[in-house]
C-alpha cells in the first residue's frame, strides 16, 4: 500500500502513543536504559506531536487555542513571575496535549473516506492496548503487590491513570457494540470488555469503583426502554461491583488505623477522612518526612489537603491569584534546572495533585476559566460530516475530565490527552446511512490544500 500523507500521519501519531504507553514499564521491568533517558523520550515524543499537529492545523478554532495558550503561558512565566525563557518554554510541554493533539484528530475528521481508515486503525489499537494491560498489571501484582506499582503499561506511579483508560477505552469499543434493540444478547456477545476490567482493581485504585458505576449507568442507552434496562442492569452492576470491592479488599496491602487495611471499610466515613485529609498545620513537616523516608520520595499529601494548603501559600505569596506562579514547576530537574518556586514548594508539588491545582498554580484563575472553556468547546464543536452525537460517551468522558479536576492530573499527559480528545471525537458520527464497510486497506483521500483554515 502506498504511504500517502494521511497513512503517514496515522504511523507517527500511533508510534508516539505506543512508544508513550509502553516505556515506563519496559524501563521498570525490562531495560534501565529507558528509565534514564525517558525525559528525553518525552521530550522527543513532544517535539513529534508538536510538529505533527502544525502540519495537520486546518481550523480558526484550533490556531486561536495555540496562540492564546502559548501567550497566555509564556507571560504568566516570563514578565510576570521572572520565569527564565528556557525554563518557560519547557514548562508549557505539560500542554502539548491541550494545543496540538485535537488538530491532528480534526485532520482525520475531515474527510469522511480518511476518517473511516483511521477509525478502523485506532480502535485496533486501543484494544490491544486493553489486553496489553492484563498482562501488565498482573506481573505487578505478582512482583510488587497491590499498590501504586500497578500503572500496567504505563509505568509505575500511573495506577490512576491507568484505570481511568482502562475504563474509558472499554466503554467507548463497548459502546460502538451495543445494539440497542437487542441490548442484553449485545452485552453478552461482547463479555470480554466486562473481564477487561478487571485488573484495575489489582492496584489499589479507589477511583475505579466511581468508574464501574458510571460504566453501567453510561452504557445503556438512552431512549424510552432505559428505565427497565436500569432495573435489570443494577443486579449485574452489584455482582462486578461485589468482586471488585472483594479483590480489592483481599489485594490491600497498605495500613489503616494501625491494622491491615485489608480489615477495614474502604468506604467507611474514618477511612475515608483518613485517605483524604491529614493535619494542615503540619503538612509540611510531614511531607518532607516522607519525601526523606518513602522509597518513592513522593511527599504524598492527601488531595482535599492540597486544596486546604492553596490558601496558606496564596497568603505567603500575594499578587498570584489571576495569573498564577508561571510554568515550569512541573518539569526540569533533569535536563533543565527547577524553577525557584518548585525549590520552595517542592514537599507540595510532587505526587498526586488534582488537575484544577496543576492548572491554577501555573495560570491562576484566567488559565483555570481558558481550560474550562476549551474543553466545552471541544463538545459543542460538531465537525463536518458527523451529524450524530453518542451522548453516552460524551457524558462519561465529561464526568472523567471533572474527575480529573479534582482527583488526578492525568490530562497533562500525552498519552492520556491523544484517548481522550480523540475519543471526544469519535463520539460525532456520520450519518446512519454511511456504512463503514470499506476494508483495512482502502486509501484514504487526497491531502486538503494547507492553506485550507475554515
Amino acid at each position: 500500500m502506498t504511504v500517502t500523507r494521511p497513512i503517514l500521519y496515522e504511523h507517527i501519531l500511533f508510534a508516539v502513543f505506543w512508544i508513550l504507553g509502553t516505556c515506563g514499564f519496559i524501563g521498570d521491568e525490562l531495560f534501565d536504559v529507558f528509565t534514564k533517558q525517558r525525559s528525553l523520550i518525552l521530550l522527543a515524543c513532544d517535539a513529534l506531536i508538536v510538529l505533527l499537529g502544525l502540519a495537520c492545523l486546518r481550523h480558526r478554532a484550533d490556531v486561536i487555542t495555540i496562540v492564546s495558550l502559548t501567550v497566555l503561558a509564556i507571560t504568566a512565566s516570563v514578565p510576570l513571575n521572572g520565569i527564565p525563557w528556557k525554563l518557560a518554554l519547557n514548562g508549557t510541554r505539560v500542554f502539548v496535549g491541550a494545543m496540538f493533539v485535537y488538530p491532528i484528530f480534526r485532520y482525520f475528521w475531515d474527510d469522511p473516506k480518511r476518517h473511516d481508515h483511521f477509525i478502523r486503525r485506532l480502535d485496533k489499537n486501543l484494544y490491544l492496548f486493553l489486553w496489553l494491560q492484563v498482562f501488565c498489571l498482573s506481573y505487578q501484582y505478582f512482583v510488587y503487590g497491590a499498590g501504586d506499582h500497578g500503572g500496567g503499561s504505563l509505568g509505575n506511579w500511573y495506577s490512576g491513570t491507568i484505570s481511568m483508560l482502562i475504563y474509558l477505552i472499554s466503554f467507548y469499543l463497548l459502546r460502538k457494540r451495543v445494539d440497542s434493540k437487542h441490548f442484553w444478547s449485545s452485552l453478552w456477545i461482547n463479555k470480554q470488555y466486562f473481564f477487561l476490567l478487571l485488573p484495575t482493581f489489582l492496584n489499589e485504585t479507589k477511583v475505579s469503583f466511581v468508574l464501574l458505576l458510571l460504566y453501567f449507568i453510561l452504557l445503556m442507552p438512552i431512549d424510552k426502554r432505559l428505565f427497565v434496562r436500569a432495573i435489570v442492569i443494577t443486579p449485574i452492576a452489584a455482582i462486578l461491583f461485589f468482586v471488585g470491592y472483594t479483590t480489592y479488599r483481599l489485594t490491600y496491602q497498605g495500613e489503616f488505623g494501625g491494622t491491615s487495611a485489608g480489615n477495614a471499610d474502604i468506604f467507611s466515613e474514618e477511612y475515608l477522612l483518613e485517605y483524604m485529609l491529614m493535619d494542615v498545620e503540619n503538612a509540611e513537616e510531614d511531607a518532607e518526612w516522607n519525601m526523606e523516608n518513602s522509597d518513592n520520595g513522593t511527599a504524598d499529601i492527601p488531595r482535599v489537603t492540597k486544596f486546604l494548603l492553596l490558601a496558606v501559600i496564596n497568603e505567603d505569596n500575594p499578587g498570584h491569584i489571576p495569573l498564577g506562579f508561571g510554568v515550569g514547576h512541573f518539569k526540569g530537574g533533569t535536563q533543565v534546572e527547577h524553577t525557584d518556586f518548585y525549590n520552595e514548594y517542592e514537599w507540595y508539588l510532587i505526587g498526586t495533585i488534582p488537575y484544577l491545582l496543576h492548572i491554577y498554580l501555573q495560570l491562576g484563575l484566567v488559565g483555570v476559566l481558558w481550560f474550562i472553556v476549551f474543553l466545552v468547546s471541544l463538545f459543542v464543536r460538531r465537525p463536518e460530516h458527523y451529524p450524530r452525537r453518542d451522548w453516552n460517551l460524551h457524558l462519561f468522558l465529561a464526568l472523567l475530565i471533572v474527575l480529573n479536576f479534582f482527583y488526578i492530573e492525568a490530562l497533562r499527559d500525552l498519552e492520556f490527552c491523544i484517548v481522550v480528545y480523540g475519543l471526544i471525537l469519535a463520539g460525532w458520527l456520520p450519518d446512519a446511512k454511511r456504512n463503514l464497510t470499506a476494508d483495512d486497506e482502502q486509501e484514504p483521500a487526497q491531502e486538503l490544500l494547507p492553506s485550507t483554515i475554515s
